[in-house]
């Protein structure tokens, strides 16, 4: 019996497949399948949508253990096992509900020797052979059904008077008279079984064509590992670990799952290739700043993003959209900034980044198909042409609170700063003789509009030998930001690009201006909570609807250290209402108090991205032949392999925590999201599911595949079983684990659904 276990609290896939774990709502899976011409679906075409998306998870899943039961089930027969079941489900005893009696089967007929069903409770299956029966309660009977009269000991044929003692064999035809080596393969022939079939599914997808997240570094996040290294936007990851060979089709998938096997205490290797072609070593050890939010290590590395442009018609928050000469269609293609040519994604940054203030002019490449229906029936080629659009800029929102500038939490490796000799801890306090200002804005104040720039005299507070801060006056040279950041959606520390240092912002209120100064906060308050309030449902439901259906946008914000700090804070803003108020709960020596504030234009910080959204990154990735498909298919299955068994030792080793871990609810999830992308997709996901089963699944546990493999390796040994009871016992032990297991990560599941 191959308890639902082995392949349903196997989901190790949940714990790493997402930078922020979200599970998907079901009216979005439904969106994406069954959407009208309108873009809404009725109410039929979404319960029929979701039909069918039920239907192909369900045999897409039930399709894995079934592979997995037919290996068992034909090498059985090879050997000359007699099989009593082969279900797929379990088909036990249910109970009464208002006195009807719910079936433990769905649907079940008898072929020959064998009973074949699917049972009511889908979390697995089994093949039921002679004298092989997993439950401890049943092995009385079982023993007594594998018996046979030994040949020559029958009561029949003897003469009158004559007496035979009657001698009892094993049935040949039964599971424990076969030999060791014939059972070790029934009980093997399950995970081999998937592992073939994993590399079948995924060449069939590889054929069709995957779309894949290529692992192109977009973004680094200020003070994180990846930023601290000095790795550059736009660089491609092209080897993880210093074992193998560099690998051009690197995911961020894989990315991710070698940071979460690596853990918070160890380093990872990364060989990227920089924009300019050039290999280079980076040593990251994974951060733990979201631990608290993700429970995982990350390395600060974002998805890069195309320079196509992404316009929603259902986007609601109006007055963050670009205001342009000429509207910006969907799939804009960005090829020049003010007559700049922008040939590389990764240049599009670093050009806005140097123009956040003033108008630009956008030159686009836009593809208009044929208007009329007999055009487009005639397969006339759609038309390719090129417009400016002049963007004005896009101010930031702002309360009119400054705060005290943190300490330097990093210094990027080979930049300015680290030239120029900053150093963690120290606090900024004066640019070119004058306060430094709202910390929040600095780096782009600083940000230089061409090189060679001026360079800077930065003065900073520093701890001094006899631990009395003292001021140092720096020089520091400036370079082109090649990023910017105005978005702080998990927090985190604010960054000047231009020089290469990272700082905290620290929620103590340094200055004041405009309607804040009547707000009743003054300097030095500490705001520990911050709690967004719309004017209307109207404006309640327009912010809402850019937020994941999980997010509690409008719930008061507790200030943190690590996650929810000033930056969120100030990132969230952007998406409010400018009706929307902010009410800040801030302490004053003894005494907690409120204020009440509206936002405003700021005069001095500006969104670089001006509003304009663009696409990521992704590719289609589809293998030219058969023998190339299988290539691929046989490398997707091997390194899902080593992903499990690192994930594993990840758990064990206490460098993942197991509330990472996944259930039926976590699968069932997890398939819907991959069923939603197509078929490609979902089979890729089926690859990564029969890995995780056939790992699983053979891990010394009794009840398991891997459990009988010791107990028939021990027998093989020893030259005689293990002893019955012992088996009986290690087996009762072997399934409580899993299904206290299977409790603990619905549990989990149901945590990250409700959290």
């Amino acid at each position: 019996m191959d308890l639902c276990i082995t392949s349903a609290a196997a989901d190790l896939s949940s714990a790493v497949s997402a930078f922020v774990p979200q599970l998907v709502g079901w009216f979005h899976q439904v969106s994406l399948l069954a959407a009208t011409a309108s873009g809404e679906p009725t109410t039929l075409q979404w319960l029929q949508a979701k039909a069918q998306l039920i239907l192909s998870i369900g045999l897409g899943l039930g399709f894995v253990i079934f592979v997995h039961e037919l290996g068992h089930f034909l090498v059985a027969k090879a050997c000359g096992v007699k099989c009593d079941k082969f279900y797929i489900g379990f088909d036990i005893p249910m109970p009464k509900i208002l006195g009807w009696q719910i079936p433990s089967k769905l649907v079940h007929f008898q072929w020959g020797e064998t009973e074949y069903g699917v049972g009511i409770l889908p979390l697995g299956g089994y093949v039921k052979m002679l004298g092989q029966d997993d439950d401890p309660r049943n092995a009385a009977v079982e023993a007594e059904r594998t018996r046979v009269l030994k040949d020559g000991t029958a009561a029949e044929g003897l003469t009158p008077g004559q007496t035979v003692e009657k001698e009892y064999v094993l049935d040949p035809r039964s599971f424990p008279a076969k030999s060791v080596p014939a059972r070790m393969a029934i009980i093997s022939a399950g995970v081999i079984m998937n592992l073939i079939f994993a590399v079948i599914l995924a060449a069939i997808a590889y054929r069709l064509g995957v779309p894949e997240v290529p692992a192109v570094i977009g973004t680094t996040s200020p003070g994180g590992p990846a930023w601290a290294a000095g790795i550059e936007p736009g660089s491609q990851i092209i080897q993880l670990g210093r074992s193998g060979e560099p690998y051009e089709h690197l995911r961020f998938d894989d990315l991710r799952y070698a940071v979460v096997v690596t853990g918070f205490n160890r380093d990872l290797p990364v060989q990227v290739r920089t924009p300019g072609g050039q290999p280079v070593w980076f040593d990251l050890r994974p951060s733990d700043r979201l631990k608290p939010l993700v429970n995982q290590p990350t390395l600060g590395v974002g998805q890069q993003m195309t320079r196509k442009i992404e316009v929603s018609s259902k986007s609601k928050l109006t007055w963050r959209q670009p205001a342009t000469s000429v509207p910006l269609e969907d799939g804009d293609l960005i090829v020049a900034v003010d007559g700049q040519p922008v040939e590389a994604d990764s240049q599009l940054a670093e050009i806005l980044a140097s123009r956040p203030t003033g108008e630009i002019t956008l030159t686009v490449e836009r593809t208009e198909k044929p208007a009329d229906d007999k055009a487009a029936s005639e397969k006339t080629p759609p038309v390719t042409k090129r417009l400016d659009v002049v963007v004005q800029p896009l101010p930031m929102r702002e309360l009119g609170v400054t705060m005290k500038m943190g300490p330097i939490v990093a210094v990027r490796a080979g930049s300015p700063a680290a030239d120029a000799g900053f150093q963690v801890g120290d606090v900024i306090v004066k640019v070119n003789g004058e306060p430094a200002g709202d910390p929040l804005s600095l780096g782009q104040r600083l940000a230089p509009r061409s090189v060679p720039a001026d360079p800077l005299s930065i003065t900073v507070t520093r701890q001094g030998k006899n631990g009395k801060p003292t001021e140092v006056t720096l020089d520091v040279s400036r370079v082109m930001a090649q990023q910017f950041h105005n978005a702080y959606l998990a927090g985190g520390p604010a960054a000047i690009e231009s020089i290469g240092v990272a700082f905290d912002i620290l929620p103590v209120v340094a200055e004041l201006a405009g309607p804040a100064v009547d707000s009743g906060l003054a300097p030095g308050d500490v705001i520990t909570q911050a709690e967004f309030v719309p004017s209307s449902d109207e404006t309640r439901e327009a912010e809402a609807a850019v937020f994941h259906p999980k997010a509690q946008p409008f719930e008061p914000m507790e200030i943190d250290a690590q996650v929810k700090t000033w930056t969120a804070i100030a990132t969230r803003l952007q998406a409010a209402h400018p009706e929307t108020t902010v009410k800040l709960t801030f302490v004053r020596g003894k005494e907690t108090k409120t204020a009440v504030l509206k936002s405003h234009l700021s005069e001095t910080f500006f969104d670089e991205a001006r509003g304009i959204n663009l696409y990521g990154l992704t590719d289609i990735r589809t293998a030219e032949n058969w023998s190339s498909a299988f290539s691929l298919g046989f490398r997707e299955t091997r390194e899902r392999l080593k992903e499990v068994l690192g994930v594993l030792t990840s758990l064990f080793s206490g460098n993942l925590s197991p509330t990472n871990i996944s259930g039926p609810a976590g699968i069932f999830v997890a398939a819907s999201t991959f069923a939603s992308e197509g078929i490609p997709k979902m089979l890729i996901f089926l690859t990564l599911l029969s890995a995780n089963l056939a790992v699983l699944n053979f891990l010394p546990i009794p009840a398991l595949d891997g459990g009988h493999m010791l107990f028939l390796t021990a027998e093989w040994i020893r030259g005689k079983p293990v002893d019955e009871q012992l088996q009986v016992r290690l087996t009762v032990a072997g399934v409580l684990c899993l299904l206290s297991l299977m409790v603990f990560a619905t549990a989990m599941d149901i945590g990250r659904f409700l959290g």
